[in-house]
């Protein structure tokens, strides 16, 4: 039956997945510290921790196929079994990882889970034992009066379920005094209960075995997994009355709960249901009702649903979770306050000059400072909501890295700095594939294997590198690694091998152009194709998005030495301050963070080099770019605009008719019908209503550059 409306229950279920991805990042870490400190309890008990919470709060949603993996995991986490198998049960940590967000994900979509088999075989390798030849330690009698015998009959003849259940007290329980209560409220758990030995409300130092009878609907197999209560209870065993004693799978040997050490486990144990065990135990003054879960539930799950809005209140009341839509309206609300505060600015321009001696000048003047200054905290203010710390984007990375080293056979520390570095969220999302790509490709193509290191001198474990750093209005990040380097002569050949270059194009290209070759679409420096890289489908994907991120990305390599990959891209993409100019009558702008300079030049100052207009500027030589599309232009008044902007390592020359100033734009993005061309990355509006296009200057030099490189040679 389902309690929560439609509503309710999709707000719920968005607030478990993504507290669920939370979870299952902290497994990713956690278990890549307990591969390297398999002997340590404190990991453990984080990890065991995590999966118990998962457990539970996918429980609470209808989740049951995940929150029995988790319950199946949850039982191999014990400092026994960590003893026994050492680094594999990290492994089962991080296969166990993969495999619920894979479940998550199915979920998400409305499809059905994965059975995650490979987890399951996982665990069953860690948790199964040889079968024991000893005499079970614990021997019950269960001799019931005549009359407990004729209630347990009568039980049966209506149907129930009826089950012998007796519990060995654990010599060391830390909880001896309460342990007969916790029995009892399990027992009322299981079903009705028929007859208990001994009948008292606590446990004598002489008295360590408690027998019981109870009838109900539940399973032998549910009963036995609700009757082991860590440290309280050490052996278990179950029958049906009239039966031979069994124990687990009908082999005569006692269950053995699992130990702990810790009260808590103890307490959530024994005040939780089996099926849906929420994380934490429900606080004293409980709710007069119960919130229905999203799903069809058992009577016995019907205090899950509680879990996961419980804790959700118990989180630190300084945190608010918003949606990231509601932040994105505000944001644009933002921007509609920036452009009225430049209509505002306009008109009081207007009113100096038609009115130059009135005294509301002066007034008008204050109030318009005042009023940009709160509009600037106020954007300040919006635009640190949307920044969050790269930190969330790099501690995916030691698991990546883990993964392909461990492929390739090789050995590979991360080293991060810099993860304290504010970044637009909406940039870090998009860039979490472009960097998953360098950092594999890092660790695949990058770095030698360990024979190869030491015969080069080197350590036999390789190092990859990610840093990030503020660097004026860009965020910089780097990707780097101490391996072999790109070969330029072997990326070339390879080029030339898939006819992207010529003969005659291989021989006058230069070493920045050469290392670019690395982004185009289908080329890989690769010998074999694999399930990590060889296909010449990742560096066009870094090229592409920083692209649609108005950011450059420039290499540095060294043979021998290594590789670092270099990303720029703005602190936010909503709103930019940028150069406005005018070519042939029409207004644009291009970021203000990528001009270099402006100067001005005569047309006796242009070279042709190469079928490409070039100009000199004190030691550096700039490729020219008319932005009118005729090279031959005639300079206004002998002289030309040209605004030289810097894209990664190589600077350019934009020749321009006229400059208009700088501005704050508000970037608005333009419907792929209107403008079907990737030289304008968006559009703002002025305070005038002028409409002005925001350039996408890599497309602009990759595309116009070549386009005037092919009119000048046929002219």
């Amino acid at each position: 039956m389902n309690f929560f409306s439609d509503e309710r229950a999709a707000e719920m279920r968005d607030l478990f997945f993504e507290s669920a991805m939370e979870l299952l990042q902290s497994m990713n870490e956690v278990g890549l510290e307990l591969e390297k400190h398999p002997d340590n309890k404190e990991t453990l008990r984080d990890v065991r921790r995590t999966v118990h919470t998962l457990k539970g709060d996918s429980a609470a949603c209808g989740f049951q196929e995940l929150s029995d993996l988790a319950h199946q995991l949850e039982d191999a986490l014990t400092p026994e079994v960590a003893a026994k198998a050492g680094p594999a049960l990290a492994e089962a940590v991080l296969i166990a990882a993969d495999t619920f967000s894979s479940m998550l994900s199915a979920y998400r979509d409305k499809l059905q889970p994965p059975a995650g088999k490979e987890l399951h075989q996982q665990i069953l390798a860690l948790t199964s034992r040889p079968a024991s030849k000893v005499i079970p330690k614990l021997q019950a009698r269960f001799a019931w009066s005549e009359y407990e015998r004729l209630v347990i009959v009568d039980a049966q003849d209506r149907g129930e379920n009826v089950f012998n259940i007796a519990f060995s007290i654990d010599p060391h329980c830390p909880m001896r005094a309460a342990a007969m209560q916790l029995i009892r409220n399990v027992l009322q758990e299981c079903g009705r209960v028929l007859a208990i030995v001994p009948d008292q409300s606590t446990l004598t130092h002489d008295l360590d075995v408690v027998e019981a009878v109870v009838a109900g609907d539940k399973t032998q197999a549910w009963i036995e997994r609700k009757c082991r209560i860590p440290s309280v209870v050490s052996d278990l065993l179950i029958q049906v009355p009239g039966e031979k004693v069994a124990g687990e799978n009908g082999s005569g040997a006692p269950h053995k709960p699992e130990s702990s050490d810790d009260v808590l486990d103890i307490v959530e144990h024994v005040t939780s249901t089996l099926d849906a065990e929420p994380e934490l135990v429900q606080a004293i003054e409980r709710p007069t009702h119960k919130l229905p879960t999203a799903t069809r539930q058992e009577p016995a799950e019907a205090d899950a649903s509680q879990s996961l809005p419980n804790k959700f209140a118990a989180m630190n009341e300084n945190l608010l979770r918003v949606d990231a839509e509601r932040i994105d309206t505000v944001m644009n609300l933002v921007g509609e306050l920036i452009i009225a505060k430049s209509m505002l600015h306009q008109a009081a321009g207007e009113f100096d000059k038609r009115f130059p001696k009135d005294q509301l000048r002066m007034k008008f003047s204050d109030a318009m400072a005042f009023q940009a200054r709160i509009m600037n905290d106020l954007q300040k203010a919006v635009m640190k909501i949307r920044m969050v710390p790269v930190e969330h984007l790099f501690r995916r990375f030691p698991r990546v890295v883990r993964d392909v080293a461990k492929s390739c056979g090789k050995e590979v520390t991360l080293m991060i700095t810099g993860q304290d570095t504010d970044l637009d969220k909406s940039i870090l999302d998009m860039l979490a594939e472009p960097l998953a790509h360098l950092v594999r490709n890092s660790v695949d193509h990058g770095i030698e294997s360990p024979a190869e290191r030491i015969n080069a001198g080197k350590p036999a474990v390789g190092t990859v590198r990610l840093a990030a750093y503020h660097q004026g209005n860009q965020i910089v990040i780097e990707a780097g690694d101490d391996g072999r380097g790109i070969n330029r002569e072997r990326l070339v050949a390879k080029a030339m091998e898939r006819g992207i270059l010529t003969a005659a194009d291989a021989a006058t290209i230069g070493e920045h152009e050469a290392l670019n070759l690395i982004f185009h679409p289908g080329l890989s420096t690769a010998d074999e194709v694999t399930a990590i890289s060889g296909r010449g489908v990742g560096m066009d994907v870094v090229q592409a998005v920083l692209d649609r991120l108005k950011g450059t990305v420039s290499i540095r390599t060294t043979p021998g030495k290594g590789t670092t990959f270099q990303l720029k891209v703005p602190l936010t993409l909503a709103i930019i301050k940028a150069l406005l100019f005018r070519v042939a009558e029409r207004m644009y702008a291009v970021p203000l963070a990528a001009v270099v300079e402006i100067a001005r030049a005569s047309q006796s100052q242009v070279h042709r080099v190469d079928n490409h207009d070039v100009i000199q500027m004190r030691e550096d030589v700039l490729p020219l770019i008319y932005l009118g599309g005729n090279p031959q232009q005639p300079a206004v008044g002998g002289k030309m605009f040209i605004v030289v902007i810097a894209l990664g390592d190589r600077k350019f020359g934009l020749v321009v008719d006229r400059l208009v100033g700088e501005e704050e734009l508000v970037i608005k993005a333009l419907d792929d019908h209107l403008v079907a061309t990737d030289l304008v990355s968006g559009a703002s509006i002025l305070g005038d209503g002028t409409v002005v296009l925001i350039l996408n200057l890599s497309s602009v030099v990759s595309r116009l550059g070549k386009l005037q490189m092919t009119v000048g040679a046929t002219a």
